[in-house]
């Protein structure tokens, strides 16, 4: 399912495959370097957009639409939430 969106990002250089000692054909994808840093280069825009959205929301407020949230994808895919990530 993930598979081509993983080898393009193999192509970019952001992440590598790796041997996984336990199981011979399926291998670990890892970050490189480059991909922890656009990662985190991410997470710099990111941080600011969450916190300006969610300025004023209550907390209970923001777990109570999370879990609305999960509850809607298990009903689309018929997915638990750790099945999901």
């Amino acid at each position: 399912m993930f598979g081509a969106a993983i080898n393009d990002l193999a192509k970019e250089g952001l992440v590598a495959f790796e041997a996984n000692p336990h199981h011979r054909k399926a291998r670990l994808v890892a970050p490189t370097k480059k991909g922890r840093q656009a990662f985190d280069a991410a997470m710099r825009l990111q941080a600011p957009w969450s916190d300006r959205i969610s300025r004023g929301v209550p907390v209970k407020d923001l777990e109570t639409a999370h879990q609305f949230i999960l509850a809607l994808r298990q009903n689309l895919t018929g997915k638990d939430d750790a099945d999901a990530e």
